[in-house]
């Protein structure tokens, strides 16, 4: 996970937290002890996580966060996109640039990647499940010869 940004890997952690807790309210300073990370930083990161609507908050004695839906509900490419940004290999703006080899090419990796993880749920990653390897893919013609895929 070392090409992960730590607000990724932080991000998972509070969310894998939050789905343990059944849906009890975790108060930030419990989160904060268990996760060894500062309150403002998790409160930080626990922004998007609200505004995205993966969590919600509760205020009071016994206020805290939790999971706005089900784990299984909740796909690792919607986490990944909220804390790291989406997955771009060729960023040019017409993505007809000529700057990269083959865009279109690019553009359908990123779109099988999406897909891949986007089959992961956050019950997946909490139950250290393997979503197994997708089947191979095999692009247009125009960039793959006689039937080789990725």
């Amino acid at each position: 996970m070392s090409n992960l940004k730590t607000s990724m890997k932080i991000g998972l952690q509070i969310l894998d937290r939050l789905a343990r807790s059944e849906n009890r309210p975790v108060p930030v300073r419990e989160l904060s002890i268990e996760l060894g990370q500062s309150e403002k930083y998790l409160e930080q990161l626990l922004l998007p996580l609200r505004r995205a609507r993966l969590v919600i908050s509760s205020r009071g004695p016994h206020g805290g966060y939790r999971l706005a839906r089900d784990a299984a509900q909740i796909t690792l490419w919607e986490v990944l996109v909220l804390m790291q940004g989406p997955l771009v290999f060729c960023d040019c703006p017409t993505r007809q640039c000529g700057e990269c080899v083959s865009p279109a090419m690019w553009q359908t990796l990123e779109s099988c990647i999406e897909a891949s993880i986007a089959s992961v749920t956050l019950a997946d990653v909490i139950a250290s499940r393997s979503p197994g390897m997708p089947k191979r893919v095999v692009l247009s013609p125009a960039w793959v010869q006689d039937g080789l895929g990725i």
